[in-house]
């Protein structure tokens, strides 16, 4: 069972140990106070999240989306430029989610649907659905006047 207050120490050190470690790879003029201040949101909403019991696919896009909000927000209140990598580092939760997507669809077989126009003189009941790509036919009983 998920109690409130384990979930809420979990993020808590989460967010302080994250702060700790990107304190360590940018320039000291960022302080920690300063990435734990940008920081906070994301780790309070990844946190509501897991409570609530999101789905899994949810609440990954929950989370690269406010990891990388939260790297722009560290970005924005730096003093100084900061290293090239923490680029990649901002991106990369995002890119692996899209991929993991993109790959979850693909193996499930799910493909976008085929949009065919039909005549509005040719009444709903001829209609058959034929396999995964939603074609359109006519029966042959009731075929449409040509």
């Amino acid at each position: 069972m998920r109690h409130p207050i384990d979930i809420a120490i979990m993020f808590a050190a989460l967010w302080l140990l994250g702060s700790m470690v990107l304190d360590h790879l940018t320039p000291k003029e960022l302080t920690v106070y300063m990435i734990a201040a940008a920081t906070a949101p994301a780790v309070i909403g990844t946190g509501l999240s897991y409570y609530l019991r999101f789905p899994k696919i949810d609440f990954a896009l929950i989370s690269a989306t406010l990891w990388l909000v939260a790297a722009l927000t560290i970005e924005w209140i730096s003093p100084v430029p900061l290293p090239s990598f923490l680029i990649g580092a901002a991106l990369a939760p995002a890119l692996i989610v899209g991929a993991i997507l993109h790959w979850y669809r693909y193996r499930s077989g799910e493909r976008r649907p085929t949009w065919v126009v039909i005549s509005r003189r040719e009444p709903v009941s001829m209609r058959v659905r034929l396999g995964s790509r939603q074609r359109w036919a006519a029966t042959e009983d009731q075929a449409p006047d040509a």
